[in-house]
Order: structure tokens, then C-alpha cells, then sequence
């Protein structure tokens, strides 16, 4: 099913966020971002409250989740959280898991190197060890996860995320990095990259980072000779993005710079109209791509499938139209709405004995649901079965 007066690919995924999106303002009662559960780490002796957000799908689907670790968690949770739910459902990146780490005692567990002016400092290696045998472990039993986590932190966790990446490379996948603090003990950051990133023959990570225009000059100073040194020596299959906000300081470009990583990281996430116009084969394309470069299978939306065939449709191209809509039909089974199109498609080819089939199975399954779009499905049914029998 479909509205008729659609003309462009953009404008049908428009409009399908307009009617499908979530009706916050008819709901009742608290609104719940997240839930807090409890670490007890035995490294760091210690009780630590980890801050969980699960997608608006974890509760109705079976699906399994990508993780965005969020160090500084006391200080960005609620908005990044937000911030993954608009990337969700603008299609602009899947659906994730937000895990918050908030802070017990930041200039220990994010220095790697002891520094006399900092009280405590030089327990980056440990809070690793947290991260790779506690945690992680923890969330992936308690969650549906994906094989794919990022990584996010700002200022002392941003230089965080970089020796991370070195350090342990297969704990993640990508990282944003906000302003990360290059200038700790007297650079040790950017020796430290210079040191380490000709050991790394190969490096598959994505990581992007930020500083703001308006921060103090020894750090944006720091920042070139740090991406002289990526320019030089980092591994070729590593991926990195480095970017100077502008009119921003070192605390205000927290949420552009994730804005930014996140769609440097989901590029092409949202199906391109240029693909989208070339057929079932070239989408199909686009997604092993895809596939292939976040490690788990990427599949074609529903809805952006459905879309497609109606492009095609409208096109008169109906055996292209006709291989999208049985697409859906085999990766959305239990869906009415896409034997409902694959019906339209065969009406119009005239194909009445398949159409009329095709809308049986759609009345079906949404008499069983109680589907909003039902008396469209039966008056479709309906139509087919009466050309059938005026033949």
C-alpha cells in the first residue's frame, strides 16, 4: 500500500517519518531515558553505577543492538541519548545501546601516565582492564549487542579514546573524541601516536575528533603537530577525521562533534536517491557494502524498500518493481503491508490471479493484528477477486 500522489524517493522517506514517527505528546506519565545498573568491579574494589539506554525497538523486536560506550556519562547521557534516537529514526544510523560511565575518579582511570600536578593520576591501563574484562562483558550478557561498539569521550576521555585505540585496538571500532586533551604531561599523547602508530601495520578503526576555535592556543598548537603525525604514520586502512569548530570552546562543541562523528561513521546509512534509482541490484549493493564494513549484516528497510517499488512502479518498469516488493516480501514475511504492494504491482501488470493472492495474504495477516490499514487490504482483495470473476 501506498499514497498515490508520491513522486520522488526523498519525498516518500519524508513523509513516512512524518506519519510513522512516535506520538510523544499523546503518551501519559514519566518520561523514562534510561536506567541505571550496577558494576561491582573487582579491579577497582569498587561499586560503580552504569547508565543504560535501550532503543525504542528493544522491547517489541528481537533484534540485536550495536553499543556506544559514553565515558563522562554524569555529564552527557540524557542528550546523547537523544541524540542516537534522532539518528534512529531519521534512518541516518541503526538503532543503538547507550551505556553511560560516569565518574568515580576521572584523573585516575583516564591518565595513562602518572603526573605530579595531578592528584592520583596514571590508571589508564586498569580502568582498561575494567572495560575489557568487566564491563563489556557485563553489558553483552544483560543486552542484545551487536559486535560493534564506539567509543566517546571529551577532553581527559577524549585523549582517552586515542590511547585506547592503541592500546587495546580490539575493543572497539570507532571512537569521537571531543577536544582531546593532547597536552597532558607535557604532550604525551601526541609522543605516545608517534611512538605507537608504526607498530600498527594495519589499523581498521574509525575515529574522529574535534577541537573548538575558540580553545587555548598551546592545545591548537598541539593539534597540528598531532595531525602531522597521523598524516605521516597512520596505518592506510585507518580512518580518521579531524576537525576545527569554529566559535566553539573546549566544553561547547560537545554535541557537534557527536553530531558530526556519528554521520561521518554512518555515512550512507540512509540509502542515497542515486542508488535507490538504479534497482534492486544496486541497492542490494549498497547494503553488503555496508555489510561489510561494520561486520554485521546491514539489511534495506522495509519501508525504504517499499518506497523503491513504488518509484518503479509509478515508472511503469513493473519487473523492477515487482523483484523489489518480493524482496520484501522474503526478508519481512510476517508484514502485510508488503504482499500488500507486491499485489498492486502484479494488478498492475494485470496479473490478477497473483494480485488477488497477494492481497488474500495481506488481508490475512492484518485481520490477525488488527493492522490500522485493514479496510484497505480487504477493499483491495475485494477489487482483484471481482475482476477475477467479471473475466
Amino acid at each position: 500500500m501506498h499514497f498515490k500522489f508520491f513522486t520522488s524517493i526523498l519525498f516518500f522517506s519524508c513523509l513516512f517519518l512524518i506519519f510513522s514517527g512516535n506520538q510523544l505528546y499523546s503518551q501519559t506519565g514519566n518520561i523514562i531515558i534510561g536506567n541505571n545498573i550496577t558494576l561491582n568491579s573487582k579491579i577497582l574494589d569498587e561499586e560503580r553505577t552504569i547508565q543504560v539506554y535501550l532503543p525504542d525497538s528493544y522491547s517489541t523486536a528481537k533484534a540485536n543492538y550495536p553499543v556506544v560506550y559514553l565515558m563522562d556519562g554524569e555529564g552527557h547521557f540524557s542528550y546523547t541519548a537523544g541524540l542516537l534516537q534522532f539518528f534512529a529514526r531519521n534512518n541516518m544510523a541503526p538503532e543503538m545501546i547507550l551505556v553511560g560511565v560516569p565518574n568515580t575518579f576521572r584523573n585516575r582511570d583516564f591518565t595513562p601516565i602518572a603526573d605530579v600536578t595531578v592528584a592520583g593520576s596514571g590508571g589508564a591501563d586498569n580502568f582498561l582492564k575494567v572495560l575489557k574484562e568487566e564491563l563489556i562483558p557485563m553489558i553483552e550478557e544483560k543486552y542484545r549487542t551487536l559486535p560493534y561498539r564506539i567509543m566517546i569521550g571529551h577532553s581527559l576521555t577524549g585523549m582517552y579514546c586515542f590511547y585506547t585505540m592503541l592500546k587495546e585496538p580490539g575493543l572497539f571500532n570507532s571512537f569521537i573524541a571531543v577536544s582531546p586533551w593532547v597536552i597532558y604531561h607535557n604532550n604525551f599523547l601526541v609522543d605516545f601516536i608517534n611512538k605507537e602508530l608504526p607498530i600498527h601495520t594495519s589499523l581498521k578503526k574509525e575515529i574522529y575528533f574535534t577541537a573548538g576555535s575558540l580553545e587555548q592556543q598551546d592545545l591548537l598548537t598541539t593539534f597540528n603537530r598531532f595531525n602531522e603525525i597521523l598524516k605521516t604514520k597512520a596505518p592506510e586502512d585507518l580512518t580518521w577525521n579531524y576537525k576545527l569548530m569554529p566559535n566553539e570552546n573546549h566544553g561547547s562543541q560537545f554535541l557537534l562533534a557527536v553530531y558530526d562523528g556519528l554521520n561521518k561513521i554512518f555515512l550512507g546509512w540512509n540509502l542515497p536517491d542515486d542508488v535507490a534509482s538504479k534497482g534492486l541490484n544496486s541497492v542490494l549493493n549498497h547494503y553488503k557494502k555496508l555489510s561489510q564494513k561494520f561486520g554485521f549484516d546491514v539489511l534495506p528497510q522495509e519501508a525504504a524498500l517499499n518506497n523503491i517499488g513504488y518509484y518503479f512502479l509509478q515508472k511503469k518498469n513493473y519487473d523492477e518493481a515487482v523483484n523489489i516488493f518480493k524482496k520484501n516480501v522474503e526478508l519481512y514475511p510476517e508484514s502485510a503491508n508488503v504482499y500488500d504492494s507486491l499485489g498492486e504491482a502484479y494488478e498492475n501488470m494485470t496479473n490478477y490471479e497473483l494480485a488477488l493472492k497477494n492481497y488474500d495474504k495481506a488481508y490475512t495477516i492484518g485481520k490477525a493484528i488488527n493492522h490500522p490499514f485493514l479496510s484497505t487490504f480487504q477493499r483491495n482483495f475485494e477489487r482483484a477477486k471481482n475482476t477475477l470473476q467479471n473475466k
